[in-house]
């Protein structure tokens, strides 16, 4: 009698099962490092796009700063051309006192003056009725209305829309302009037209209280003192805008003109 025995080798179709799952195996590696790799490209363009959208409300925000100043600095007696609106005497000339007329606790055109207790309320209490720093979201009280139109110049309240007073151009890419606020500070928030102010963080070299020093080398030089000038300071606000509303900047900045 003759014993066979079966071949120890695979047969064909064993052998196609097996590299079937292991080509299966290295496509679906291959799948998930190209939507890794798409997921990662997509990221990285999303968080420039992001990036690009901050730096472009950030720019608007310091250009609605700047604003703020020219528009500190304005003379009452001239328009700027371009400018929507007129400011009239405010802090202008000589005699020129901070007027509650026009530093409201509303923010008259943007000009702001509020009391003491305001800027004693918590963020976590602040609410539109029982605001908040102007500047703060309105949800919290602040004063971002944007109510302005070329219309109500003398009227509206809140945020001042760049280049309102100043004539200052639009800017480009961004979904509307940036604003900003101007609060008068004052040691006590004080009201009246006798109102207190700050000293002057810039001290002035004089020789006596009634003159700068000089070279006068005939005489001996008297000895130099520091006078520090009164000043009438303020806060400044800016808020600036991106291509789109997701993208918002907030920057303050303090500023000081002294009193004559």
């Amino acid at each position: 009698m003759m014993v066979y025995r079966a071949s120890g080798h695979p047969s064909k179709t064993n052998s196609g099962g097996v590299v079937l799952v292991i080509v299966l195996i290295f496509m679906l590696a291959l799948s998930t490092l190209a939507v890794l790799s798409a997921r990662h490209a997509t990221l990285g363009e999303r968080q420039a796009s992001n990036e690009l959208e901050y730096q472009v409300a950030r720019q608007a925000a310091a250009s609605a700063l700047r604003d703020a100043e020219r528009d500190l600095r304005l003379d009452s007696t001239a328009t700027p051309a371009g400018a929507v609106c007129t400011r009239g005497g405010r802090l202008r000339t000589d005699d020129a006192v901070i007027s509650d007329d026009e530093f409201t606790a509303a923010c008259l055109r943007g000009q702001c003056k509020l009391a003491a207790a305001v800027y004693n309320v918590t963020w976590s209490s602040a609410s539109t009725t029982n605001p908040g720093e102007p500047w703060w979201p309105i949800s919290k009280g602040g004063v971002w209305n944007d109510t302005f139109s070329a219309s109500n110049c003398s009227s509206f309240t809140g945020g001042v829309p760049l280049g309102t007073f100043t004539g200052a151009p639009s800017l480009a890419g961004v979904i509307q302009p940036p604003q900003y606020l101007i609060e008068y500070l004052s040691p006590a928030q004080e009201t009246g037209a006798d109102l207190k102010s700050f000293d002057c963080p810039t001290s002035l070299l004089v020789t006596s209280s009634e003159g700068l020093a000089t070279a006068d080398t005939t005489s001996p030089t008297p000895e130099p003192q520091v006078l520090n000038m009164p000043c009438y300071l303020f806060r400044i606000t800016a808020r600036g805008f991106g291509p789109t509303l997701n993208a918002q900047v907030v920057m303050q900045t303090y500023f000081h003109l002294i009193k004559s």
